[in-house]
C-alpha cells in the first residue's frame, strides 16, 4: 500500500512540475458598499493580493499554473463560502457580484455550481419559531430541529460525495476535498485512493492550517 501510495503522490509530483503558467485578466463588477477585495491563488493567504476598486469596478492581470484556483474574496478566510473561485482555461475572466455570474471560463461556473449545491444543503442556519412559553413546545421543537438537521446532514454528505466521485477526474474534486472535509466522516482517504492522481499534490493543499 506504502509503494502505491508513493507512486501516486509521484506521479502527481509530476503533472504539477509540468504545470504550464497561463495569463489571464480578472475583471468585474463589486456591489457598491464593497471597499476591499482580495485575490488568492491557491488558499495562499499570506500572499493575498488586495485589489484596488474604483467605482465599483476592478481589473488585474496575473500568471498563475493552469490548474491553480484563484479565490476573489472580500475576506480571507472561508474559502468554503466564497462564490467566485476562478479556474484560468481562458485569457480573460469577468465576474458580477451583483448578480453572482461569471463570464469567461467554463470551468469556473462549472466550479461554482458544485459548490452552491454543496452550500445550499448545508443546515446551518436552520432553526425552529416557537411562539410558546411552554417547556414541552421548547423540547419538542429542539428535538425536531436536530432530527432535520442531522436529515439535512446527511444529505449535504451524499451531495458532497457525489460531487468528488462524479468530479474525480478533474481539479474540481481537490477544492471540494479543501473545503469540506468534516462532510467525509473519516472516509476522505480511502476516496483518494481510488482515485486518479492528478490532483492529489495540488498546491492548494499546501497551504491547509
Amino acid at each position: 500500500m506504502r509503494r502505491i501510495l508513493f507512486l501516486l503522490t509521484a506521479v502527481a509530483f509530476v503533472v504539477t512540475a509540468l504545470a504550464k503558467k497561463v495569463k489571464v485578466t480578472i475583471d468585474g463588477t463589486v456591489s457598491p458598499s464593497q471597499t476591499t477585495l482580495y485575490l488568492i491563488v491557491n488558499e495562499d493567504t499570506a500572499h493575498a493580493q488586495r485589489l484596488p476598486i474604483k467605482d465599483g469596478k476592478f481589473s488585474v492581470k496575473v500568471e498563475v499554473d493552469r490548474d491553480a484556483f484563484i479565490r476573489l474574496h472580500d475576506w480571507k478566510e472561508w474559502p468554503e463560502r466564497s462564490a467566485f473561485v476562478l479556474i484560468p482555461d481562458s485569457r480573460h475572466i469577468t465576474i458580477d457580484w451583483n448578480t453572482g455570474t461569471i463570464e469567461g471560463s467554463k470551468k469556473s461556473r462549472e466550479l461554482q455550481a458544485i459548490c452552491k449545491q454543496i452550500r445550499d444543503a448545508s443546515p446551518e442556519g436552520f432553526h425552529i419559531d416557537v411562539f410558546s412559553d411552554d417547556p414541552e413546545a421548547w423540547r419538542k421543537a429542539q428535538e425536531k430541529g436536530n432530527a432535520i438537521r442531522n436529515a439535512m446532514l446527511q444529505e449535504q454528505r451524499a451531495i458532497a460525495r457525489k460531487l468528488l466521485l462524479d468530479n474525480k477526474d478533474n481539479i474540481m474534486s481537490a477544492w471540494i476535498a479543501y473545503c469540506y472535509p468534516n462532510l467525509f466522516k473519516g472516509e476522505l482517504n480511502d476516496i483518494i485512493e481510488h482515485m486518479k492522481p492528478q490532483w492529489i499534490n495540488h498546491p492548494i493543499f499546501k497551504n491547509r492550517k
